[in-house]
């Protein structure tokens, strides 16, 4: 059928989209799309956030019931008492002898470097011949399992030495009928460095870090740190436990457990351990240049100017690259409100 001059004119000027309008469209659609994927970032970001804060305010739960218990932890009695051995049969040298057991299985049963475990008691009992306190079941199952694991215990390495004690210590917890495990996720639990002795990990896959004890971890970024009040483990001073820096400042704290994660950044820039495992030795033992054997608020005399007259727990540019990356870390410290620690 032949078309008439209008009806032709009429189908030429039918409404249609020019190339400038298309690649409007186009634009346009690109940045919706590229707002929507920021917010499903934003959302996943937040979502590891929350999942890593609630990951350390259970493990916070779970291990302050043991470290609370070692308040009235019953010891056993001197069998022998040696005065040449610095233990004689007076009220102060057992009162010593008490703080530093209670130290000293503290330090078996809640681990958090290879040679806490490695390591007996350092708690002398008799000089001649040269006798120390027992070790304790726990800290014989802990040895064991390193032992297995990490196929001979010298296997076992330190790069993320107090993750992989953090998660030997959950296993031992039971809660009810639960583990301390069970709360985790498979995706939460790794081996990074390969050393056979498997990590927790936060969200972002990197390995939530634990101080038994974090004297250095110290000021704002902490609500449970406070030096208002003397050491609980001490109630007699006989380890320094009264000493105040001024009115009502005690160098000797209450302390609590570090359960740390390093963030989104995944740079944690605190001071974890010794730099040999020299060092970690003679502050379980006490030897030179260190007085007190498992002392918690030792401070490292070290050539290393980098940890010398520095805490445990201490923020620091650790991996030196001139950033304060400590300052996205997200610790039981920070969410745990002062007075209400449990």
């Amino acid at each position: 059928m032949l078309m008439t001059a209008r009806q032709l004119r009429q189908r030429r000027l039918r409404p249609a989209f020019t190339l400038v309008e298309l690649l409007v469209v186009m634009g346009v659609l690109a940045l919706m799309s590229s707002l929507v994927l920021v917010g499903l970032a934003s959302a996943a970001e937040t979502a590891r956030l929350n999942r890593t804060r609630s990951q350390i305010m259970k493990i916070h739960a779970l291990i302050m019931e043991r470290y609370d218990s070692y308040r009235y932890r019953r010891i056993e009695p001197l069998a022998s008492i040696d005065s040449s051995g610095g233990i004689a049969g007076s009220a102060r040298y057992r009162a010593r002898y008490r703080v530093d057991r209670i130290r000293d299985l503290m330090r078996m049963e809640m681990p958090c470097h290879v040679e806490d475990v490695t390591n007996g008691s350092a708690v002398k009992v008799k000089a001649s011949p040269v006798a120390y306190a027992g070790s304790c079941p726990l800290h014989d199952r802990f040895y064991r399992t390193a032992g297995r694991r990490a196929g001979g215990i010298g296997n076992w390495t330190t790069a993320f030495e107090d993750s992989e004690c953090l998660y030997m210590i959950l296993e031992s917890i039971q809660d009810g009928e639960m583990n301390g495990l069970d709360f985790l996720k498979p995706s939460e639990i790794g081996d990074l460095d390969g050393d056979g002795m498997p990590e927790v990990l936060d969200a972002w896959g990197r390995p939530i870090r634990f101080l038994r004890w974090a004297p250095g971890f110290y000021g704002a970024r902490s609500n449970l740190h406070k030096n208002d009040s003397p050491d609980p483990f001490d109630p007699l001073g006989v380890r320094g436990g009264k000493v105040q820096a001024s009115a009502n400042q005690f160098l000797h704290f209450p302390l609590y457990p570090l359960v740390i994660s390093s963030g989104p950044d995944q740079e944690l820039d605190i001071l974890m351990r010794g730099t040999s495992t020299s060092d970690m030795n003679n502050l379980i033992t006490g030897s030179s240049p260190y007085s007190v054997p498992n002392d918690p608020y030792v401070t490292f005399q070290s050539s290393d100017p980098d940890i010398n007259s520095k805490q445990f727990g201490t923020e620091m540019d650790a991996n030196k690259d001139l950033e304060m990356d400590y300052l996205d870390n997200i610790s039981n410290h920070d969410l745990v409100i002062s007075g209400n620690d449990k």
